[in-house]
């Protein structure tokens, strides 16, 4: 509590006068410098209101970039299991034709040797058939006989 002089009738006129003008100046400040922060609140307000309006934006853009990271992914997935898909198909039509080669050689082969046997048949047949092989069997069964009469 301030303490003024005293005087005849009062306190002093002008100390309590100059005490009152510092006061008013004071409250001037005061009321300044509640403007100033009024105005920084606001600043600030209106910043914060920015700051959230641009968090809901990054928010709503990181999940499109998810949404959208996710739609490509699958589509990415999708398309390799087609390739897949088309690669077995492809790889199990080349094992059918190798079997069905195979199943070709096989035939090849049984079909060579039955010509094989038919020739080698035909062939014993002209040999039994030729001249000199009558010969040679006439003879052998002439020394046959020859041995039997003994």
């Amino acid at each position: 509590m301030e303490q003024f002089d005293k005087q005849f009738r009062g306190y002093n006129i002008v100390e309590v006068n100059d005490r009152i003008q510092e006061l008013k100046q004071e409250i001037e400040k005061q009321k300044e410098v509640i403007q100033s922060m009024e105005e920084e609140m606001t600043d600030l307000k209106e910043q914060n209101t920015l700051l959230m309006k641009k968090i809901s934006v990054h928010e709503k853009t990181n999940e499109e970039i998810a949404r959208l990271a996710l739609k490509e992914a699958s589509e990415l997935i999708e398309k390799a299991k087609r390739n897949a898909n088309m690669i077995l198909k492809e790889s199990m039509e080349y094992v059918r034709g190798l079997s069905k080669d195979m199943d070709t050689f096989k035939q090849e082969a049984i079909d060579f040797r039955a010509n094989v046997v038919k020739m080698s048949k035909e062939m014993l047949e002209t040999i039994d058939k030729s001249e000199i092989f009558s010969l040679i069997k006439e003879e052998q069964e002439n020394k046959y006989n020859d041995k039997d009469s003994l």
